[in-house]
């Protein structure tokens, strides 16, 4: 029994001896694991997503906030919160980032991507100085300017004589107003200023829009010699009230010709009518066309018709009677004017905007379809031809010799100051309250627009003598210096038949 007994004790002994040994490698084994790869609670989390400027280098915003605009309000230049504000705007649209905008934005705050933003600092900073230059942020006018790349979409610039950054004692809106209380008439402002949304709609741009009634007539078999004996006023076929003081002769629209006085009347064609911006060739070459052709041409280059008026006047029927869209009334964005000239440019290639060059997960691996989404929409010979007669307003001249006509052009001086070849137009509506200048080369255009801030009160306000010539300054500079580091490129010529009737 007590030799049992003895056995009994050591085989109890043995037994845990092998599991304090067993505990002990268990010990070891786990610390050696822990080691090797740690566990879930110790492994990094889920990581904001960072977005960069075009440099690579320049850190423009880290979405570490829950709601991802907020990190846009702490950006260490203040400008660029409008950009990259546009950029949270865009991802939401992205179905590369999820399955709808609640899962995109998800992973902007914790996907832990690597954002290549297509911002140029330099640039970015050169088109703020000039505009604050010319209309202070105090000013209830706001003057937004943009920059985008023709056949690729991206935006260069997004500057505007704004701060970026909400009231910081937001008032309640005015009784059946509207108005979000964090929106202001001063100079802390959140609207997207350059780019637009439905409560932002834009404002009425004025003679850029003539563009595309003349590429719709080029597109429809005229020619930019097509000639129009214009008078100083002129009554349309287009019906409004006979009480507007726009109405003649029982109840017909007659719009008239303003500025230059040699240019009030007389033959035009597509050249000079466009360099001088005579109403009363645009208007009965709408009339020719079909005003419905030039809606839709604006829209195919890339004109959003935004608020809920012009959204119903730019469909069928309605788009038939639209008489005045040729000068320029529906609201437009600055960003969306410079990206249809910039389809002109990219000789009918319209490109949708694009805020981003890459974007890489946290393998730096590329995330596949987030573009640039292009799309040919206009015949290359066509473009060709738009922009041959858009050369005259800026001071350049056709590829067919002088045919912009003599006289005094607002935006003359803007070739002398890019220094290259350029096309676009400038204009201001006939009250003074807003004007917007395009200017366009081969590989860049920029666009600017003056108007009263969206929710000011007291109505609109002039746009004071001198500043649309600062401002067609402004923009000029910008696409001279966005122009300075590529190669020097002219357009390509149209063909004969599209500038001379057979």
């Amino acid at each position: 029994m007590a030799g049992e007994s003895r056995n009994g004790r050591r085989a109890a002994l043995a037994v845990a001896a092998v599991l304090v040994i067993g505990a002990v490698v268990g010990v070891v084994a786990w610390r050696s694991r822990d080691a090797a790869l740690p566990d879930a609670s110790a492994s990094p989390g889920p990581r904001a997503s960072e977005l960069y400027a075009a440099d690579g280098t320049t850190l423009i915003a880290r979405f570490d906030t829950d709601d991802p605009r907020e990190s846009c309000l702490r950006a260490q230049v203040n400008d660029w919160g409008y950009y990259c504000d546009y950029v949270v705007t865009w991802w939401q649209a992205q179905a590369a980032f999820g399955a709808d905008e609640a899962q995109r934005l998800d992973r902007l705050r914790h996907g832990g991507y690597r954002i290549g933003g297509s911002l140029d600092p330099g640039l970015q900073a050169g088109a703020k100085q000039r505009v604050d230059q010319l209309v202070p942020v105090s000013d209830r006018k706001v003057f937004s300017l943009a920059t985008i790349e023709p056949g690729t979409g991206l935006v260069r610039t997004m500057a505007v004589n704004r701060n970026f950054r909400r009231p910081p004692s937001p008032s309640p809106s005015p009784t059946g107003s509207d108005q979000p209380p964090w929106r202001s008439a001063g100079p802390d402002l959140v609207d997207p200023l350059v780019t637009g949304d439905a409560n932002t709609p834009g404002e009425a741009a004025g003679a850029p829009f003539m563009m595309f009634t003349l590429a719709a007539a080029l597109e429809g078999g005229l020619t930019l010699n097509h000639t129009i004996d214009t008078q100083q006023v002129y009554k349309s076929k287009y019906v409004i009230d006979p009480q507007s003081p726009m109405a003649c002769q029982g109840g017909h629209w007659c719009p008239a010709n303003t500025g230059d006085q040699a240019y009030l009347s007389g033959p035009r064609t597509m050249w000079d009518a466009f360099g001088h911006a005579v109403v009363t060739y645009f208007v009965p070459l709408q009339e020719r066309i079909g005003a419905d052709k030039a809606v839709a041409m604006a829209n195919r280059l890339g004109i959003t018709f935004r608020s809920e008026l012009d959204r119903q006047l730019s469909q069928p029927p309605s788009s038939a009677s639209w008489g005045a869209f040729t000068l320029g009334v529906s609201s437009t964005a600055t960003l969306d004017l410079a990206n249809a000239y910039a389809t002109l440019a990219a000789e009918g290639t319209r490109c949708d905007p694009l805020p981003v060059t890459r974007v890489a997960d946290t393998a730096g691996r590329a995330v596949s379809g987030i573009g640039p989404h292009c799309e040919a929409v206009l015949r290359p010979e066509v473009a060709r031809a738009a922009i041959d007669a858009g050369r005259c307003p800026l001071g350049d001249r056709s590829a067919f010799g002088d045919h912009c006509g003599a006289g005094n052009l607002p935006a003359t001086t803007v070739r002398d100051t890019v220094g290259r070849p350029v096309f676009g137009q400038s204009g201001q509506t006939g009250s003074r309250n807003t004007f917007s200048v395009v200017v366009a080369g081969p590989q860049l255009v920029t666009a600017g627009m003056i108007a009263t801030a969206p929710w000011a009160s007291g109505g609109t306000v002039q746009i004071p003598t001198g500043v649309p010539e600062g401002a067609v300054g402004a923009v000029a500079a910008v696409e001279r210096d966005g122009l300075a580091p590529l190669p020097v490129r002219d357009f390509t010529a149209p063909p004969r038949e599209l500038a001379f009737a057979a």
